[in-house]
């Protein structure tokens, strides 16, 4: 199980107090012991634990040479042990009163023992020269690191049964894996614990227990004159359909310049990231913004790195080299490991000079090659684009062409795209840009033709577009043909032809509503991208998008900069500042309301809501925490004033305690301007069951977790306000003996003198209304009333609160409902 404490305790173990508590327990020669390396008796099973209880003035070994991993430990060392590694020590803890704790372990037993974590062999007596044992050890150990009581049932010790004084926290130990027993059926209860076995539970406890590092940026490194290489000590998340995931090149800006390109490595904890312009400078401010990691938060939420700025300095010195060579269909391509600059100024293939075309990193030469052929290759004189020019590392090597092409093009795959559209994928590209197949369907068969998609540059996929199978009034849901191409019909640029292929294709209908794939800010921070699963149609307004910023701050989509996107029908450009103007750096919620888009086929999409964070850094820093004050303006309702303007968590349910306690749910919290300075808590009715009606009692309001508009955290803030009881007592049971009838609320009821029943009551048996007389307390309940019915009951009474009775109330003064 993972660590779960039973009460919050903040553990400090300061250098400071470890070096004061090492000096008072360690005889003066082995002050300068540091590490398990002096010690001769540690072996591989105890030398991090030792290392971890003698750097941190935890303990001391027996002799110079000697921790004593097999020797006993007293109950004296053991408490000055954990108090220190625990950080429970208190030079203000009152005094334990036991008489044998010498003046070096006085601090740990009196901390210890005012913390309710140990307790004397006698009232007097602590046993500091006793031996521990490991059942003790566990009692102590569990308690000094509240860990949350364990589950005895399963235990499997026949030493530590389920009532054992020290079950709980033995199963404790083990379900945190702190230790286990002696053997598999043994736990030692009350055998010594070795002082190398102590150092392992302490040192797994500081494991368990201390806080996880943040994820965030641990380093930046500079790979050529366009690339740099930001690594993170946690992995990230690759899913591009998650909000700030890695590749998400808007999460990243090197002084002004995002990035054209992020890739994510295999390990996932580094991200090399390509720039158009060259990242040599000195000073240069990188900034990465808050970027999804693989981990989850109890909520399900992917958890994001803290945001990174840092000074980037880089000078280009690597050289440019050559990484691969191909040769294909008369070409042989060299990849460089970085764009070059200045082109190779000397190509020999097999010795004989030629000349190449070079684009970005690759240099394209034109030279035919047998099929198996090796050729040699000699490139040199390529520069990269840094500012002082770097010259490739020569390259000798060669290339080898494929063997003779004898495979023939075939079809490996066919997918439906839409209700009309099929993605036909070949085996290789092939000579012809339409292919002419055929369509059956029953006994009718109709010519089609495979089109090649042109944005596909590997040329092996073709579109197959067979119309409208589902016009208006069709109760079809799918149709379904069987799809020839003849043999020879397709020609690879080896003049090898295709062979008979048929398969079945079936195409259903679109009833599925399009919906939000991703999101990003488009270049130079103008716009908010979002991309839908399918080509757009835009059925709703842009008055109809809401766009709120984390402040709650209201913006208009501005209607002439809103629109489809030009070149891809699927994304959706939202702007909310006229003209070119970049938006405000800052996170902001966009929500379109159901129906806003359809697809082409008319399925409408669902409401979408989703965050965007828009990169860049404000200009100013606000360091200044705001302040609150509270009043009572109403019947459990309170003004709070802020001393500035807060963000949106200034009327959030999580930003404030009542008695110490969350606000209840269903509690209205607002602002009342758009200053966003004063917010009104209105407590909802049946969440007091205290105060009066007349001047209510006192309780505490606690302002805590509000930001301002900088991140800058409220003081935390306890106001004194008045709260009235508005929860009506409730009916819990009805008794009859004989003709009295006895009402039971669940709270102490009040009733003025003669009070007819039936005024307060629907009393009835069944359908039949009953007489009943005055209504009594009943003596010695406050919680309960009673009444003499006219005649004795034949059957089952009910008595029901009757709707706008206004006698019975209950001790505050709230009516009974």
């Amino acid at each position: 199980m993972a660590y779960q404490p039973k009460n919050y305790k903040k553990f400090v173990a300061t250098a400071a107090t470890a070096t004061l508590v090492a000096t008072a327990i360690a005889p003066a020669a082995f002050a300068d012991q540091a590490s398990t390396s002096a010690f001769t008796d540690v072996g591989d099973r105890y030398t991090d634990a030792v290392d971890y209880v003698v750097s941190g003035g935890i303990a001391i070994g027996i002799t110079p040479t000697q921790f004593g991993v097999s020797a006993s430990i007293t109950r004296g060392d053991a408490a000055i042990m954990i108090a220190t590694a625990a950080g429970l020590m208190n030079e203000k803890a009152p005094a334990s009163g036991f008489s044998d704790v010498p003046k070096r372990g006085a601090v740990a037993v009196n901390s210890l023992k005012e913390a309710g974590i140990i307790n004397g062999v006698s009232a007097t007596k602590f046993g500091w020269d006793q031996t521990i044992t490991r059942g003790q050890a566990a009692f102590m150990l569990a308690q000094a690191y509240d860990l949350k009581d364990g589950d005895v049932s399963k235990l499997n010790f026949t030493d530590v049964g389920s009532k054992h004084r020290f079950a709980t926290e033995v199963a404790s130990l083990v379900e945190n894996k702190i230790t286990d027993g002696e053997t598999a059926t043994k736990f030692g209860i009350e055998s010594s614990i070795k002082r190398g076995d102590f150092a392992i539970f302490l040192h797994r406890l500081h494991e368990l227990t201390k806080a996880p590092m943040a994820p965030t940026v641990s380093s930046v490194t500079g790979l050529n004159t366009n690339q740099v290489q930001v690594n993170f000590n946690t992995t990230l998340n690759a899913d591009d359909k998650v909000a700030k995931d890695a590749t998400e090149v808007a999460n990243y800006k090197l002084g002004s310049a995002t990035p054209t390109k992020a890739e994510l490595s295999t390990d996932k904890r580094s991200v090399v990231l390509t720039f158009a312009s060259s990242v040599e400078g000195k000073d240069q401010v990188l900034v990465v913004e808050p970027t999804a990691t693989n981990v989850k938060d109890t909520d399900g939420k992917w958890v994001n790195t803290e945001k990174f700025s840092g000074v980037f300095t880089y000078t280009d010195t690597v050289k440019p080299v050559i990484t691969s060579t191909v040769y294909e269909n008369g070409k042989i391509t060299l990849t460089f490991s970085e764009d070059l600059g200045t082109a190779p100024t000397v190509i020999r293939v097999n010795g004989e000079p030629v000349t190449g075309a070079t684009t970005g990193n690759k240099v394209v030469i034109t030279k035919s090659l047998n099929a198996s052929q090796t050729a040699s290759l000699y490139v040199a004189g390529a520069t990269d684009n840094a500012a002082v020019k770097n010259e490739m590392v020569i390259y000798n090597g060669s290339v080898t062409a494929p063997s003779a092409d004898m495979e023939k093009p075939r079809v490996t795959s066919v997918q439906v795209v839409d209700q009309k559209t099929a993605k036909v994928t070949l085996s290789e590209d092939i000579v012809e840009d339409n292919v002419s197949v055929k369509l059956q369907q029953g006994g009718t068969q109709t010519t089609a033709t495979l089109v090649r998609d042109t944005t596909d540059t590997t040329g092996k996929t073709y579109l197959l577009n067979v119309g409208e199978l589902f016009p208006a009034g069709s109760t079809a849901t799918s149709q379904t043909f069987t799809l020839y191409a003849e043999a020879g019909v397709m020609t690879d640029l080896a003049a090898n032809k295709n062979e008979f292929y048929s398969t079945s294709v079936t195409f259903a209908k679109d009833l599925t509503a399009p919906t939000l794939s991703s999101t990003r800010v488009s270049a130079e921070n103008e716009k908010l991208e979002f991309t839908f699963n399918e080509k757009l149609v835009v059925a709703g307004s842009d008055s109809q998008i809401t766009i709120r910023n984390s402040q709650g701050v209201n913006f208009t989509a501005v209607d002439a900069e809103s629109m489809l996107k030009t070149d891809d029908a699927s994304t959706y450009l939202v702007d909310f500042k006229s003209t070119t103007a970049a938006l405000d750096a800052g996170t902001y919620t966009v929500t379109f309301p159901a129906g806003f888009f359809t697809d082409v086929q008319g399925n409408k999409s669902a409401a979408v809501s989703s965050t965007i964070t828009v990169p860049g850094t404000p200009a100013a820093v606000d360091n200044v925490k705001p302040t609150a004050s509270v009043v009572t303006t109403g019947t459990n309702e309170f003004t709070v004033s802020y001393s500035e303007e807060v963000a949106a968590n200034g009327i959030s349910l999580s930003s404030y305690r009542l008695d110490g306690q969350a606000l209840p749910a269903g509690t209205d919290i607002y602002f009342t301007g758009t200053d966003k300075m004063t917010a009104v808590i209105k407590l909802p009715a049946g969440s007091v069951n205290i105060g009066n009606q007349t001047a209510g009692t006192p309780a505490v309001l606690t302002v805590l977790n509000t930001t301002d508009k900088a991140g800058n955290v409220i003081v935390t803030a306890n106001s004194e306000v008045t709260i009235k009881d508005n929860t009506p007592a409730k009916i819990t049971s009805v008794q009859t003996a004989g003709d009295i009838v006895a009402v039971t609320f669940n709270e102490a009821i009040s009733i003025p003198a003669n009070v007819d029943a039936n005024d307060v009551f629907d009393v009835k048996m069944g359908n039949t209304v009953l007489d009943a007389n005055d209504l009594t307390l009943v003596v010695g309940n406050d919680n309960q009333v009673r009444f003499k019915l006219a005649t004795a009951p034949t059957g089952t009474v009910s008595a029901t609160v009757k709707a706008g009775q206004n006698e019975l109330v209950d001790r505050n003064g709230v009516l009974v409902k």
